[in-house]
């Protein structure tokens, strides 16, 4: 990474939402100490600050209604586990029963979903906070400060936003660009059958952040209408974000399977090379497209890409002339799509610059709302919810369990080894422990990494510097840093957290180098409770359950099938149905190469079916991809009449994908018929194809060699989509033999 770019990516983070929530939070918190400390009453100050502590984890993207109840709800509950745990002065035997079942209603609220899971952070950070004894001796006047301190935090964040809502969308907006330019420039390298596999994981990582940030686009853009629906910047953000939308599908939808692509890469790898050439640039565009919605840099016109498309075309006709002729059709037909596809793919672009370009034109962009909002995921906040997990089969209520064995055990030690702020155990265990091993593992390598950098360094600067008012503004600093980072680079906040710390310390007591030693020992004793708790206590282990997440992918993909087959019948305007089908098969599929992600961070000894899991992953990714490239090009072309065929294909993939199910224990019902056998569909395919050949062959007797749009699109067609149903047929096939009987019982 050169100058430029580090200089870059500090000034993308300091106007980022992210630095700027961490110094509102700073400027709070240190304004209340600082005021309190001037009329000497820092014990005031203290627990003000403590609610704005207690309120900022809530404080996540969302429209205006959902941001203030999960803060309000974060606050309550954090208030009212402050005075539990301060009223609880009972003989530690008899409190840690109460503890136990405390522990574990706050880890248990996070059945709710992500923003519940940050209200049960708060709940329990509240917890341990309580054996910090910040508060002093009057415990109603420390929980009304802290009431008083998180609903002044509320108010001043939620100004915050109002003033600004659009620089965070923005922000959004160009992060997806950013992601989607990289999923681009890999595919770009897919060509490459010895870098497939590894450049296949990569892309399974990268949609799962994607799918992250289109459905926090759904939840600010969409959410927000109300406020925002008469604002035209805003609609054209939701256009922006459609048309991102549609390029991740285009990308996912190249309408060629990987032996295709082989073939035609041992044939012609001149169209190969120049297909790549092609996905780099567009990759750039988007990134220019990027850097323009993050930091307002101009997006510089050029010609690179259509002269690229040009030399595609081109490459193209200097294939027809060479190749022998009729033999050379189908691959000149597979490049003719390639180059479609890509060409549809350049106007969506093309398309966000326009908007982009336009983005305060006065000119109103119509759309319909209540539409659209059908976008957004609904969060359930029902009773049966608490109802349905509360048994040993949900890995949420194992692990509330866990956790609250884990923190009891936390506290047990603290309390028989009369260790320095224990309590640090009992933070470390509440901030790195996950419902699964994985995550937790990594967290706790991440916690521990920073915590010995950060202190390390902390010390040399306390050794080295002996000015109080030097640690103020490192503190300040520090907390800043640590809050602005939280999110995304968890390392980086250990160290600052880690710093803020030692500096608050060095203001108080002298012997900085106690401390330092004593928040290594906590840190290291309670990330190895977790690690330990996480392996040995009512583990959930990813690879036991990620069946019925490969049944999800599955029924998600039979949905999107469903509905491209309603609308290659129907041929109407494009349904929200269809929209939402797939929009779900792409967050299943994200979903599935996130789990899959977690079994390569579990145990050795638990990997012994990664080789399947990954099979399973890559057959439903190849899977939606082909779906994709089915409905693609059937809602993006003046396409034929569908025939009995076709239909008959559908039956036979469904009637694969419903066995698949089946065998995973799932409880599906669908409706197929076989009135036409599969050999009969593909008979007919092969004629229509063979028509169409005739025809042409005719042509070229007659002396037209230029072959007109009506019959390219025609054969087009018919060779993509006899190729998509027997490659989806194919795969059907690969997914129910591999939940065979017997594959089923070694796997599951």
């Amino acid at each position: 990474m050169n100058l430029q770019q580090l200089k870059t990516n500090f000034l993308r983070f300091i106007s980022g939402t992210d630095f700027s929530k961490g110094v509102l939070l700073a400027f709070d918190m240190v304004l209340k100490v600082s005021v309190a400390y001037y009329f000497d009453a820092i014990p005031i100050g203290v627990s003000l600050a403590i609610g704005s502590f207690l309120v900022a984890p809530s404080d996540v993207p969302g429209n205006l209604k959902h941001r203030l109840f999960g803060m309000l709800t974060a606050l309550f509950l954090g208030v009212s586990v402050t005075l539990l745990s301060g009223l609880l002065q009972l003989n530690i035997w008899l409190e840690l029963p109460i503890y136990f079942v405390v522990i574990f209603f706050l880890a248990y609220i996070s059945v709710y979903g992500f923003r519940a899971s940050l209200v049960t952070f708060t709940g329990l950070i509240a917890f341990v906070l309580g054996f910090a004894n910040l508060g002093g001796d009057n415990l109603i006047m420390h929980a009304a400060l802290i009431a008083a301190g998180g609903l002044w935090f509320i108010f001043i964040t939620s100004i915050y936003w109002i003033l600004r809502p659009e620089k965070h969308q923005e922000l959004l907006l160009g992060e997806t660009a950013q992601l989607t330019s990289k999923f681009l420039a890999i595919r770009s390298k897919l060509g490459n059958r010895n870098e497939r596999e590894n450049l296949l994981k990569e892309q399974f990582n990268l949609q799962i952040s994607i799918n992250d940030l289109h459905e926090s686009l759904r939840e600010s853009l969409i959410g927000n209408r109300k406020r925002s629906g008469r604002s035209n910047s805003a609609r054209r953000k939701i256009l922006v974000f459609i048309e991102l939308v549609d390029i991740l599908e285009l990308s996912i939808a190249h309408p060629v399977n990987f032996q295709k692509v082989d073939e035609l890469n041992e044939d012609f790898p001149e169209m190969i090379s120049a297909i790549e050439k092609l996905l780099i640039l567009m990759s750039d565009r988007l990134q220019d497209i990027s850097n323009f919605l993050i930091d307002g840099k101009t997006i510089q016109s050029h010609k690179k890409i259509p002269e690229q498309l040009q030399f595609i075309d081109d490459l193209i006709e200097t294939y027809k002339k060479t190749e022998p002729y009729p033999q050379s059709r189908p691959m000149i037909l597979l490049m003719r799509n390639l180059l479609d596809y890509e060409k549809k793919q350049y106007e969506k672009i093309l398309s966000i610059e326009r908007i982009l370009g336009a983005i305060n034109d006065r000119n109103k962009v119509k759309l319909g709302y209540r539409k659209i909002e059908q976008f957004i995921t609904p969060t359930d906040y029902s009773f049966s919810i608490l109802k349905e997990n509360f048994s040993l089969s949900s890995t949420i209520f194992r692990h509330s369990l866990r956790l609250a064995i884990l923190m009891i055990a936390g506290i047990l030690i603290g309390h028989f080894f009369h260790l320095q702020n224990s309590y640090w155990i009992l933070l470390t265990i509440v901030v790195i422990m996950r419902p699964n091993y994985g995550l937790t593992k990594e967290r706790s390598k991440q916690r521990i990494l920073g915590t010995v950098i950060g202190g390390l360094l902390a010390l040399a600067i306390v050794l080295l510097i002996e000015n109080p008012w030097f640690y103020v503004v490192c503190g300040v600093v520090s907390l800043i840093m640590a809050f602005s980072m939280l999110q995304k680079n968890y390392v980086g906040a250990a160290i600052f957290i880690t710093l803020m710390v030692i500096f608050l310390y060095a203001l108080i007591q002298p012997d900085a180098v106690n401390v330092v030693q004593f928040r290594i020992i906590d840190t290291i004793i309670g990330a190895v409770l977790a690690i330990i708790g996480n392996k040995f206590i009512l583990p959930a282990w990813e690879h036991l359950e990620i069946e019925n997440t490969i049944a999800n992918t599955i029924e998600k993909n039979i949905t999107y099938l469903k509905e491209i087959d309603k609308y290659y019948h129907n041929k109407e305007k494009l349904s929200n149905s269809y929209k939402l089908a797939r929009k779900e098969a792409f967050l299943a599929m994200g979903n599935l190469s996130a789990a899959f992600q977690r079994t390569s961070q579990e145990p050795k000894s638990n990997q012994k079916q990664y080789a399947s899991i990954y099979r399973y992953t890559v057959l439903n990714y190849t899977f939606l991809t082909s779906l994709a490239s089915l409905g693609t090009f059937i809602r993006t072309h003046k396409t034929t009449e569908a025939s009995i065929y076709f239909e008959t294909y559908v039956n036979y993939i469904l009637k694969n994908l419903q066995a698949a199910i089946q065998k995973l224990n799932q409880s599906v019902q669908l409706e197929y018929n076989e009135d036409y056998s599969l050999d009969a569909a593909e008979e007919y395919l092969e004629k229509e194809n063979q028509k169409l050949h005739d025809i042409r062959d005719q042509e070229v007797k007659e002396g037209y060699q230029e072959i007109s749009n009506t019959l390219r699109t025609k054969m087009q067609e018919v060779q993509l989509i006899s190729e998509q149903l027997k490659w989806l047929h194919q795969v059907s096939i690969n997914l129910k033999n591999i939940t065979s009987k017997k594959t089923y019982e070694r796997l599951f």
